[in-house]
C-alpha cells in the first residue's frame, strides 16, 4: 500500500514540475515577443505618477478643485515638461507608461 502512494507522490510531482516548465515556457515566449521601449519626446507637459491607480485618482482630484473625496496618502509624482525624452513602454485609451531616468511612470492620458 505505501508503495502505490509514494508512486503517487512522486508522479504528482512531476506532473507539478512539468506544469511549472511549461508555464515558464510560455511566459518566456510572451516576454520575447513584447516590443521594447522606443525613446520618444514628450508632445506636451504631463505629469508622471509611480502607479496608474495614483495618476488616474490625481486627475479625478483635480475635476474637485485638487481636493479627493476621501483622505489619500499619495507617493508623489514627476512633472515632465514639453520636449522630455523618454522611453515609452506602452501607451493606449487608458493611459501611458513610460521609463524615466530608470522608473516606470504612469500617466492617465493618452500621451503617444
Amino acid at each position: 500500500m505505501r508503495r502505490k502512494v509514494k508512486k503517487a507522490a512522486r508522479f504528482g510531482k512531476r506532473v507539478a514540475f512539468l506544469a511549472l516548465v511549461a508555464i515558464f515556457a510560455a511566459t518566456g515566449a510572451a516576454d520575447a515577443g513584447s516590443t521594447p521601449p522606443q525613446r520618444k519626446t514628450l508632445p506636451q507637459d504631463a505629469r508622471f505618477c509611480p502607479s496608474w491607480a495614483e495618476a488616474h485618482e490625481r486627475t479625478l482630484a483635480s475635476l474637485n478643485n485638487g481636493r479627493p473625496p476621501y483622505p489619500v496618502r499619495w507617493k508623489g509624482c514627476v512633472y515632465l515638461k514639453k520636449g522630455a525624452q523618454v522611453d515609452v513602454v506602452g501607451s493606449d485609451d487608458e493611459g501611458t507608461e513610460i521609463v524615466y531616468r530608470g522608473k516606470h511612470w504612469f500617466a492617465d492620458d493618452p500621451l503617444f
